[in-house]
């Protein structure tokens, strides 16, 4: 397996701002293997609330689409506890999720990346940015950052994991505060970041996970994307699990000591969904 880091450098990114990065693993292709073909691809946003990148979020799970043979990369991107005062985050991470994206699929060949199946995935805050990546790829407001034509930077699917995603009431304020600063949170900006807000027939299908419990970002966040997924006639897989906490990752022992080897948690089951969901080509089309 090869594993490196590529620099996500946003031309618009001052100096002595953070430099975001992303990191890709990319497992072996010979012809041993018998799996000397194009794989799938993953770019994962770790959560943190848009202050930090959360480690659980990130190598454990690409490690584990690794093992079921996709190339998975980690992005760490811009967050309000790595960037400068002056530093707009909005919409700079955005900007560095779509180059993650386009870097992979520019080197789709030597990754052995199949360019048509290239995802998204985050956690969190770290799901909004992941479900901007998938409603915003082409929005006016991304023109300063990543100018012409932006179709290379839009991922073929996206999967939303108990994921920050409406601005409107209960909603995860926190979030939308580090991302924006409590100065910019206008009610025109609010609205626009209501990802449900942004749904249309450039987005792609979505694979959505969230528990009905979840204490921090509540549910209706999750259902009211669907349904507007649903009404917009977009392939959308949604899983809620009546119980479980805000921040499972793998909901294993992998990722928390609360859970015995041979005793995952229920929603544990949400990461053999998605691989299936990713590997899956004909979603949507």
């Amino acid at each position: 397996m090869k594993c490196f880091d590529i620099p996500l450098q946003v031309e618009t990114t001052g100096k002595g701002d953070y430099d975001a990065y992303m990191t890709v693993y990319a497992p072996s292709n010979g012809l041993d293997l018998h799996i000397n073909k194009n794989r799938p691809a993953v770019v994962i946003f770790p959560g943190g609330a848009y202050c930090i990148t959360y480690d659980g979020e990130a190598e454990p799970i690409a490690l584990k689409f690794v093992a079921e043979g996709a190339v998975a990369a980690v992005v760490w991107y811009s967050t309000k506890h790595k960037c400068t005062e002056k530093m707009v985050r909005w919409p700079q991470a955005l900007a560095e999720g779509l180059l993650a994206v386009g870097y992979l699929r520019d080197h789709a060949a030597e990754l052995g990346i199949d360019p048509e199946n290239i995802a998204t995935l985050g956690f969190s805050a770290g799901g909004h940015l992941c479900g901007c990546t998938g409603t915003m790829w082409n929005h006016s407001v991304m023109d300063p950052y990543l100018p012409g034509d932006r179709t290379k930077y839009r991922p073929d699917k996206f999967f939303l994991c108990y994921a920050v995603l409406t601005s409107k009431r209960p909603y995860h304020r926190g979030s939308y505060a580090a991302l924006l600063g409590d100065k910019n949170m206008t009610e025109e900006m609010l609205e626009m970041l209501s990802l449900e807000n942004q749904i249309g027939a450039h987005t792609p299908p979505a694979f959505i996970w969230h528990t009905f419990s979840d204490p921090s970002v509540p549910v209706q966040g999750p259902l009211l994307f669907a349904k507007t997924m649903a009404d917009h006639k977009i392939p959308c897989e949604v899983h809620i699990y009546p119980q479980g906490g805000h921040g499972l990752c793998l909901a294993n022992h992998v990722t928390s000591d609360a859970y015995p080897a041979n005793q995952p948690y229920y929603p544990a089951e949400w990461i053999d969904h998605a691989v299936a969901f990713l590997f899956n080509k004909t979603i949507g089309k």
